[in-house]
């Protein structure tokens, strides 16, 4: 870092993961990071300082916003304590991520300080999990294996009535009480659950569609279980497809080409593999199955119509992504999603998810659940 310059965040480490991955300090409210030279601090509020002060990484120093104010300064904003941070530490010029704020930038820029958004990753070490983290990734992912045992077991239970909707308990076994049930049973756990996708039928052609209304016998039911650790930060993702009863053919035939692109895209993955080409063989694979990527008659987009995964850790979508974009290769440390899935609106959506870290000869899939379509 040259002199005159330094790194800076003014965010709130519940939403940032770059200044919780660089304070090791989770709060609901904005915090002030920075580095300059060697010097690397948080900036707390009192009612954060002395929780800042036990919790936060060893290699930080935690200060009081007092520290930075005068005790006659009229303007007591964050701004104003971090024009004073800058002339403390003799800063001319921040970097910054490209979420600062505007107001907070035009602020500095107007007293002399200048202010630039970093381009790519601000702290790119993110993207190599440390031992530390993988072992947070991993306990993450085994809970949300365990709710996704819990998920699937619900819908085993249920009975079928003469409509063929799905009962349970008595009542109706909707998409949104399925979701309620997940979420409920992650947060019992310390993990927090949002958005999580129970879709079943035409609606799973949808990746993202939550799903709605009863659930239906033999149709295929898509759960997508994305829970982030109330303590630690650290996200778990998982998706497996269930389908009560028997399935179509199609959707048998479509299960067994996705469970084929997963297997494939995991004999592939290792140190040194470009992830486009994981995309790729993963693609090629489901098309050579019957299921080629393109649009319906209606224009609607079919196939295997998103990247086979992302990065995971303090960020739920991170990098690196393992997409026909990426031509970058991956390495050891970078943990990932693998993730392919078949949608049609004729028939609905399929999609398999598993979180793998890759290592120097292959990965170490964190999930040990199987792959099965049909519940009885």
């Amino acid at each position: 870092m040259r002199k005159g310059t330094g790194k800076l965040i003014a965010a709130s480490p519940s939403v940032c993961a770059d200044v919780l991955y660089a304070g090791g300090f989770n709060a609901p409210d904005e915090v002030l990071y920075f580095e300059t030279g060697r010097e690397k601090g948080l900036i707390l509020s009192q009612l954060e300082y002395a929780r800042g002060r036990e919790e936060a990484r060893k290699t930080v120093r935690v200060w009081s916003r007092e520290t930075f104010l005068e005790d006659d300064q009229e303007d007591r904003s964050d701004r104003a304590v971090l024009l004073n941070l800058s002339r403390r530490f003799g800063v001319t010029e921040w970097s910054v991520p490209a979420s600062f704020p505007l107001l907070t930038a035009d602020f500095l820029r107007s007293n002399g300080v200048g202010v630039t958004a970093a381009g790519g990753e601000f702290f790119p070490k993110r993207l190599v999990k440390t031992a530390a983290e993988l072992r947070e990734i991993a306990k993450a992912e085994a809970v949300t294996e365990e709710s996704m045992r819990y998920a699937r077991d619900l819908i085993r239970q249920a009975r079928v009535n003469s409509r063929g909707f799905l009962m349970l308990g008595g009542r109706v076994f909707t998409c949104d009480m399925l979701r309620s049930e997940i979420e409920g049973f992650l947060k019992s756990r310390g993990y927090t659950a949002s958005q999580t996708i129970t879709s079943c039928g035409r609606a799973a052609s949808q990746p993202h569609n939550l799903g709605s209304g009863p659930l239906m016998a033999g149709e295929p039911i898509v759960c997508d279980i994305f829970p982030r650790s109330d303590r630690s930060g650290y996200w778990g993702d998982m998706t497996r497809t269930f389908c009560k009863g028997k399935a179509s053919a199609i959707v048998r035939k479509a299960f067994a080409a996705v469970v084929k692109g997963s297997e494939t895209a995991l004999s592939m993955i290792r140190s040194g593999v470009c992830a486009a080409e994981v995309h790729l063989a993963a693609a090629e694979t489901m098309a050579a199955a019957g299921f080629p990527t393109g649009r319906n008659a209606e224009g609607i987009p079919c196939g295997f119509i998103h990247g086979l995964g992302h990065g995971l850790g303090l960020e739920i979508h991170e990098g690196p992504r393992v997409s026909p974009l990426n031509r970058k290769a991956l390495v050891k440390g970078n943990v990932v999603s693998v993730e392919p899935g078949l949608y049609d609106p004729a028939w609905g959506g399929i999609r398999l998810e598993d979180i793998v870290a890759v290592t120097e000869n292959g990965c170490r899939n964190f999930n040990t659940m199987e792959k099965e379509l049909e519940l009885p």
